[in-house]
């Protein structure tokens, strides 16, 4: 029988390594689909891993060129609120200009005309009003705003910013397309035979809001301050180029730097693909296929010196400030101000976004996307698929997890290395999700494989292997053979009080029936505290801790358990005092007991009421192991220590108390809640009931009450606790009188007054005999043992 069963469990064990390697080739193969496609929701998770990435990299080192004119809430405050007059603008950008500025863009849109022009003031009270006005003495010249900010931008470098429109609904309202004075700057093309044009490459626009024809004829450059935002709403690249109506044009931060450089035309090198680059003097910008460029950023708000509108018009702020700076006008008052997301902050000025371009190519310090990356990220993908389908194939899962934790880590230490050394995201998503879902699929199916293999050792061997062991038998791969080893663990044995007078009183339905209540509870807290259940007798339970599987606190989860057990008890008393026969029920009282042993309405006697639980606890060196025969064996254990166990459980009752545990379980070590090492003793409450010498030992035995787990004590029991110490302590120098007095104090607070014999009533007892016929001659130190003289 057991040959054939060997020779079944290998043909079954034999894994299917052809089906598991195939399943990981083929999620890898799921996975490289998905890097390629690249589907939202995986690139919401890259997005927000390149960002983690951007924020653990230094932030590199900035020029301080680009400075930021912020008509900010001090602005308006002192000169009125916005928008202001355009002469007011005129003399902000000409005081920009005279303090040295390489060039001025202004982050907003002046699209209409200013309303505080004398002109337009004269106009609009003649036609409204019918009323005439004269403005004596005011210079033809200033008698229109627009104008005069004109001949300012005329006479300057500045740069005005305008907006595109990418929806057709919102681009029938934009009234200003039409009327438009935006003139395209010039690109030059360097292009592959197959390279599509400009327009086809770029980012289209639908329609513009424009500066008002006035200011763009003054100032011919001027760029859209657009600010492209990926799906998640953070603003991670910004286009260079956009087309509208076959043309192309700059943004604010590249006209604006053309501007300082004094640069009226960029190339732009392009393939069937998309662009490659984009040139502005000697400086390459490297951009994505739609001429779209990385932003690093160089951290959070304020990474740029801001100057007050108001400090500059008040001459405070001058050349020292602006001289050589790449100046950008924003506003940071509240209602006007342009937040934007960006991988630092969810309110990153928009006038900053330009800023930091601007600064990206002054220092030349891009975020680059060679065409290397995506072959390498894709082979890395490929390679951590083939890697952990050979693993799992033929490396059980739970030793795997070390080495693919690692080389997760690996994965993404390596793209944050490429990412801070070469300035380029490789992306270690897909990696992950590759060494995860092969991790977790072929887990699944070999675990469900497992399971299968596990019913099948079940099915053949539990009828004469123990759960536990079969379940290591599985894990270690071995079948069981005779032979035990020795392990230091402890033994545990329960058994009920009188139970003879249970099976007088009950018929053997009757007593099943309560035994398999009484058991079923009972093996549960033992099962539950890792326990292992050697046998049943009749009503008694053997079981011990700390086998087949090693259990480090074994001798404190012995206590835990028998403190349970005696509080189980304590519920199941009351429990059966309460359950009454049903009606429909025979008369359960089938031996004819008085009323008063069992009263009719009640479906147990009084002496199931009052059931107890004696428990014997010794820990020591034990054989545990397979002991039997060939053909049948035990899981079981034998040794000294467990005849010792079994002795504490029968000799309890000679000292009336139902749980006894030895020196050797209590003084052995444990942890505390904190982690603190310390002995089982300090976990529990236990009290010394007497120090045994049994026959054919030399070693005494310390035997103890265990009472409760540490803190649990009533105030009844903290009392006893403390009379029956110091009555020990007389017992032990022979102090007999003070002995006596103690004990008989402590059998007022005993904890069972039902019980015919208590440790105090003994030990008085054995003081009063002594106290007659000493255990040593008269001025002699005795140890306190006591010597059994018969088994």
């Amino acid at each position: 029988m057991l040959k054939t069963a060997k020779r079944l469990y290998k043909i079954f064990s034999s894994s299917d390594t052809l089906f598991l390697f195939i399943t990981g080739m083929v999620t890898t193969l799921i996975v490289a689909v998905l890097y390629i496609f690249r589907p939202p929701m995986l690139q919401f998770v890259d997005y927000k891993i390149y960002d983690e990435f951007m924020r653990r990299s230094s932030v590199g080192e900035k020029t301080n060129v680009p400075a930021i004119v912020d008509i900010d809430e001090e602005s308006l405050a002192a000169l009125g609120q916005w928008p202001w007059p355009r002469y007011r603008m005129a003399l902000l950008l000409a005081k920009i200009q005279q303090a040295g500025a390489l060039s001025t863009g202004l982050d907003m849109l002046l699209a209409e005309p200013d309303r505080t022009s004398p002109q337009t003031i004269q106009e609009s009270l003649q036609n409204e009003l019918g009323v005439t006005v004269n403005f004596k003495g005011l210079p033809k010249g200033l008698m229109d705003n627009d104008q005069v900010l004109a001949d300012v931008l005329a006479q300057g470098r500045f740069v005005l910013g305008f907006y595109f429109d990418f929806n057709e609904k919102d681009s029938e309202h934009h009234e200003h397309s039409s009327e438009c004075a935006l003139e395209p700057f010039s690109i030059s093309q360097i292009r592959t035979k197959d390279s599509p044009s400009l327009d086809k490459l770029t980012r289209t626009a639908i329609s513009a809001i424009c500066p008002l024809p006035t200011l763009a004829r003054a100032s011919p450059l001027c760029g859209f301050y657009n600010s492209i935002t990926d799906f998640d709403g953070v603003v991670r690249r910004v286009p260079l180029i956009i087309s509208w109506n076959g043309k192309q044009y700059p943004s604010l931060a590249l006209a604006t730097l053309m501007k300082a450089m004094n640069k009226k035309s960029v190339i732009a090198k392009t393939t069937k693909y998309g662009f490659e680059s984009i040139r502005v003097g000697k400086t390459v910008i490297p951009v994505d296929a739609r001429g779209q460029m990385l932003v690093r950023y160089r951290g959070g708000v304020s990474e740029f010196p801001y100057y007050s509108a108001r400090d500059i018009l008040s001459g405070k702020i001058g050349e020292k400030e602006l001289k050589g700076k790449i100046v950008l006008m924003g506003t940071s008052a509240a209602g006007l101000r342009d937040l934007r997301v960006t991988p630092y902050t969810p309110n990153y000025p928009g006038v900053e976004v330009h800023a930091t371009v601007i600064d990206n190519i002054l220092t030349k310090d891009f975020l680059l996307r060679p065409d290397w990356i995506p072959g390498l990220g894709l082979i890395i993908l490929l390679a951590a698929g083939i890697l952990t389908t050979i693993l799992l194939t033929w490396t059980r899962s739970l030793l795997i997890v070390l080495p693919i934790a690692v080389m997760g880590i690996a994965t993404v230490a390596g793209a944050l290395f490429v990412f801070r050394t070469y300035h380029a995201y490789l992306t270690p998503t897909y990696a992950l999700i590759t060494l995860g879902l092969n991790f977790t699929t072929l887990t699944l199916i070999k675990f469900w494989r497992e399971e299968g293999q596990k019913k099948f050792l079940r099915a053949t061997f539990s009828s004469y292997l123990a759960p536990e062991l079969i379940d290591e038998m599985f894990s270690k791969r071995e079948m069981p053979e005779l032979g035990g080893e020795a392990k230091t663990i402890t033994a545990y044995f329960t058994d009920i009080q009188s139970f003879s007078t249970f099976s007088e009183k009950l018929t053997a339905t009757q007593l099943v029936e309560l035994l398999n209540e009484y058991l079923s509870v009972m093996t549960d807290i033992l099962i539950d505290n890792k326990g292992t259940l050697d046998k049943y007798e009749g009503d008694a339970i053997i079981a011990f801790f700390g086998a087949p599987m090693d259990v480090p606190d074994n001798a404190l989860r012995a206590c835990r358990v028998a403190v349970a057990m005696q509080q189980a008890n304590n519920e199941l008393r009351d429990k059966w005092s309460k359950e009454k026969k049903l009606p429909d029920d025979p008369t359960r009282n089938t031996k004819g007991f008085p009323e008063a042993e069992w009263a009719t309405d009640e479906k147990w006697p009084k002496v199931v009421h009052k059931m107890r639980t004696r428990i014997g606890i010794n820990t020591g060196e034990i054989v545990v192991g397979n002991m039997g025969s060939a053909m049948r064996m035990n899981y079981t254990m034998m040794g000294d220590s467990v005849n010792l166990a079994a002795r504490l459980e029968e000799g309890a009752k000679q000292f009336g108390i139902f749980t006894a545990v030895s020196h050797f379980t209590l003084e052995m070590d444990a942890t505390d809640e904190s982690g603190k090492p310390c002995k089982v003793m300090d976990l529990v409450e236990a009290r010394l009931i007497d120090n045994i010498q049994v026959v054919g030992k030399s070693e005494p035995v310390r035997i103890y009450e265990l009472v409760a787990m540490k803190g649990d004590l009533t105030e009844n029991e903290k009392i006893l606790f403390e009379l029956f110490s110091k009555a020990r302590e007389h017992y032990v120098k022979t102090e007999w009188d003070k002995a006596i007095e103690l004990y008989k104090e402590a059998e007022k607070y005993e904890r069972f007054t039902d019980t015919k014999v208590t440790p105090s009533a003994v030990f008085r007892k054995r003081a009063e005999e002594y106290k007659i016929n000493p255990p040593v001659p008269a001025g002699e130190v005795w140890d306190g043992v006591y010597r059994m003289t018969k088994k």
